[in-house]
């Protein structure tokens, strides 16, 4: 914008000047000017001292005319000035509101010569600019998941061929082996194995980024997938005399990729099984939920911390404890079960209590979505996280929220629980209304993953049996 101070009056003075100098000569001064020469003529025509009542009363119609289209006049105007200065500004409004939605080539047309016509050619640049660095953006992200994509193709080539030649050794066939080499080649192929089980990761993940997730969909028993899946999972879960308990509602034959719902069951039961103690239980619900269904694995085993259910689906991220980190595995299996998941449009979370259990949960849609969308996995992190969580608390708490956003950061008080803990606090203390507190609840538990809840305050601090869960599910 120019060096010129921005001035109001000067901006009405000069849409009058330039737009309705024209209207108000018409409109203002011909009528009035035409009733008084209507009335001069009228009037002359009397002889002198006669009819000066009537020629009293034909002054005062006159005046009272001029004076009324006058008013009117000054309606018109008033409107068209408004409307001169208002139009371009709801104009603006409406591009600001494309902006937030991501429309980069919203263009702005206000041909004003004043400083709002100069706020909009500002405002067209600034879009401008930003539409090239979501380009370059998209380029970046797309060279990111092609280099991935081949990365993991050229590593995973030699490994085939290298695993077979591993078991032939080990089978004699070159010649036989002593004891220190056959376990020496036992760790060479355990190895082998887990750097094979870490590039099949690498290909999910850059299939999932790159939309090109493949899904076979056909009319599946949702029941028989999670028996045949426990079933699997039995061996594993006997070592530790785990019990696998199903709970299966009446649930309709439905269009999905069955291998990609068992690929996902088959994770959440594994981990459980890690993380649960000997002798215990876990628990495999599915339920039939309006448009979708809605699946859970419950363990009763370590839980998870509130900074650990914050950063639980992230790539690469595992619980760090040295009595857990035996279990080894990428780190990747819950960021690919979130893919999955989120490339059908179903929703993934944690619900968890340190030492009494995890709950995951996931849905499917009844109708499968096979438009597949690029579903960001592997820089979808925990500074995202709580730059929304940041976001609601200015929102609510005002200038504030950003002192509280970092005071509880410095405490490590960024789980839903403790979130949740702290909205209640403001409102026991009528810092804000309850309706507030319970909506502001409603936009935490969102930015975790959460459908629309109902919170129950009085169990917040509960997990141990499903009517005592912090949040119910509607």
């Amino acid at each position: 914008m120019d060096a010129k101070k921005f001035s109001l009056k000067n901006l009405i003075f000069s849409k009058i000047n330039r737009k309705l100098s024209l209207l108000v000569i018409v409109a203002l001064m011909a009528p009035a000017l035409g009733i008084f020469l209507f009335y001069y003529i009228l009037a002359s025509s009397f002889p002198s001292g006669l009819f000066s009542e009537q020629a009293a009363l034909l002054r005062t119609t006159a005046v009272f005319i001029i004076i009324l289209i006058s008013i009117v006049n000054a309606g018109v105007i008033g409107f068209f000035v408004t409307r001169s200065i208002s139009k371009p500004i709801k104009e603006l409004y409406k591009a600001t509101l494309e902006l937030e939605k991501g429309n980069y080539d919203v263009k702005l047309e206000i041909k004003t010569d004043d400083e709002i016509s100069e706020l909009g050619n500002a405002f067209n640049l600034t879009t401008a600019a930003l539409g090239r660095l979501e380009q370059e953006r998209k380029e970046i992200d797309n060279a990111k998941t092609e280099f991935l994509s081949i990365t993991s193709h050229e590593l995973r080539s030699p490994m085939t061929p290298m695993k077979a030649q591993l078991q032939m050794i080990q089978e004699g066939y070159f010649g036989k082996l002593n004891k220190k080499q056959k376990e020496s080649l036992e760790i060479i192929t355990r190895n082998s194995d887990r750097l094979d089980n870490i590039i099949v990761d690498f290909l999910e993940i850059s299939r999932i980024e790159a939309a090109r997730l493949k899904f076979n969909f056909k009319e599946t028993d949702i029941s028989q997938i999670i028996d045949e899946t426990t079933k699997f999972m039995e061996g594993f879960a006997k070592e530790k005399n785990i019990s696998l308990v199903i709970n299966v509602d009446k649930i309709p034959i439905i269009e999905v990729d069955p291998d990609r719902l068992s690929q996902v069951l088959r994770n959440l039961v594994n981990n459980a099984i890690k993380f649960s103690e000997e002798n215990s239980k876990i628990e495999i619900d599915a339920k039939l939920k309006e448009d979708h269904i809605l699946f859970s694995v419950r363990d009763y085993g370590c839980g998870l911390t509130s900074e650990n259910q914050i950063r639980i689906f992230e790539p690469f991220f595992q619980v760090e404890s040295s009595s857990r980190r035996k279990h080894g595995g990428t780190g990747l299996g819950l960021a690919i079960c979130r893919g999955i998941v989120e490339a059908q449009k179903g929703k993934i979370w944690v619900e968890s209590k340190q030492d009494k259990g995890s709950k995951f949960s996931f849905t499917i849609p009844l109708k499968p979505i096979k438009n597949i969308e690029p579903i960001k996995v592997l820089f979808s992190s925990k500074k995202l996280i709580e730059k929304k969580i940041c976001e609601e608390f200015k929102t609510v708490l005002g200038p504030l929220g950003n002192s509280e956003f970092n005071d509880l950061k410095s405490k490590n008080a960024l789980g839903k629980d403790d979130l949740f803990e702290y909205i209640n606090s403001l409102t026991d203390l009528h810092i804000i209304p309850q309706e507030k507190g319970t909506n502001f609840k409603y936009k935490i538990g969102g930015i975790f993953g959460e459908e629309k809840t109902i919170i129950n305050k009085k169990n917040d601090a509960a997990y141990d049996a499903p009517e005592d869960e912090v949040l119910e599910r509607n």
